[in-house]
C-alpha cells in the first residue's frame, strides 16, 4: 500500500526528468512539476515498475503505451515528491 493517497499535499523534491526509450513521449513535451512547488495528488497509480502520481495542478495529454496497449496520461514517480500533508479519510 502506498503512503501517497488522493487529496494529499506533496512537494516536488526532484524536478530532473530524463527521456526513456520505453516512453511514448519526451520530457520536453510534458507539463512537469517544479522542485520546491506544492501539488495535490489527483490519482495514485500502481504499475509493475512502482507507484506513480498524477497531480491536480498538472495535466498532460494521453499517450499510447505499447506495453499495456492503452492510452494513458503519464504519471510521475513518487520518488520525486515528499508528503507535506496526508489527507485522512
Amino acid at each position: 500500500m502506498s503512503k501517497f493517497i488522493e487529496g494529499s499535499l506533496v512537494r516536488c523534491v526532484n524536478d530532473r526528468f530524463h527521456d526513456e526509450s520505453t516512453n511514448p513521449f519526451k520530457a520536453c513535451d510534458l507539463n512537469l512539476p517544479i522542485e520546491g512547488e506544492n501539488y495535490t495528488v489527483r490519482d495514485v497509480v500502481d504499475t509493475p515498475y512502482g507507484i506513480g502520481l498524477r497531480l491536480t495542478e498538472i495535466h498532460n495529454k494521453s499517450y499510447y503505451f505499447d506495453n499495456i496497449g492503452e492510452w494513458k496520461e503519464p504519471i510521475f514517480s513518487t520518488s520525486k515528491f515528499e508528503i507535506i500533508e496526508r489527507k485522512t479519510s
